[in-house]
Order: structure tokens, then C-alpha cells, then sequence
């Protein structure tokens, strides 16, 4: 039997922080930790997490941001 290879676009944390708009990365670490970007997160072998920006059956990750954070004045999206 053969196996099946997935293809998708996946991006490191400091490159979807920047493609977001974000300063830094904190946000994201934020979320991460509680928990609430599971769907998105896409892991290596070797342990190194990436992010999906949009993957199947999920909101894009940019709305998911949105929902989970106060908005402020000062916040980009």
C-alpha cells in the first residue's frame, strides 16, 4: 500500500506574527499556551511548531485571533 503525502503551506511563528501584522510574537505564544490555536498547529518531527494559516474545516487563523483578543487602539487587525 502506498502512503498518501499532504501538501499545504505551513509558516514558523515569527513569519505568521509578521504576515499578520504583529510586532512580536508574544500574541501568538499567548494563544499557543492556552491552548486555543490547536487546530492551526502543525509539528515537525524534530518538535518545531508551525502554524496553518488556513486549514480545512477551520476558520482562517486570522479570525480566530481576532475572536480571542481585546481590541485595543493600537491593535493592527
Amino acid at each position: 500500500m502506498k502512503q498518501q503525502t499532504r501538501t499545504f503551506e505551513v509558516f514558523t511563528i515569527s513569519q505568521t506574527a509578521r504576515l499578520l501584522g504583529y510586532k512580536s510574537t508574544k500574541t501568538l505564544y499567548r494563544l499557543l499556551n492556552k491552548g486555543k490555536l490547536d487546530d492551526y498547529v502543525v509539528e515537525s518531527i524534530s518538535g518545531r511548531v508551525f502554524f496553518q494559516l488556513q486549514p480545512q474545516g477551520c476558520i482562517p487563523l486570522e479570525q480566530k485571533i481576532r475572536r480571542n483578543i481585546q481590541r485595543r487602539v493600537y491593535n493592527v487587525l
